[in-house]
């Protein structure tokens, strides 16, 4: 069975012939090297400790950037690559006919949002349902 400690005897056995100055040398380098050894490595413990959060907020920003402006403009793009398929397989009539829509939907955007505040179920259609909206003489009032 191997140690992880050398036997005794094989360490005198190997400072055999030498003079007691280099082996206490040898031992002193030794328990140098295992303290510079220890140092440099709570120095590397310590800098990896202080550079933790730096870290974390390196990849807090990565995934708010991804989340909020590329996810969400991978939906628009996915979008619009679906109407130029649409469009597309139109042929000839593609582009004017897209081109329709689109400025139909911004005209009936526009309108939505000029409209005054009121209890018409479909804005623009003057329906009501009874028990929803509000009163139209209060509206009428103001």
């Amino acid at each position: 069975m191997a140690s992880s400690q050398p036997n005794p005897m094989d360490l005198i056995n190997r400072a055999e012939g030498k003079s007691l100055t280099s082996v206490t040398k040898q031992g002193i380098g030794g328990w140098l090297f295992a303290l510079s050894t220890s140092a440099i490595l709570g120095v590397q413990a310590l800098t990896q400790l202080l550079l933790m959060p730096v870290r974390l907020v390196n990849k807090i920003g990565t995934n708010v950037v991804e989340g909020l402006i590329l996810k969400p403009l991978l939906v628009v793009i996915t979008g619009s690559e679906a109407s130029a398929r649409g469009v597309d397989q139109m042929g000839l009539f593609g582009l004017p006919i897209g081109t329709i829509v689109l400025l139909g939907t911004f005209t009936i955007i526009a309108l939505y949002l000029r409209q005054d505040v009121t209890s018409d179920t479909l804005p623009g259609t003057f329906t009501d349902y009874f028990g929803t909206g509000v009163d139209e003489d209060a509206e009428d009032e103001q």
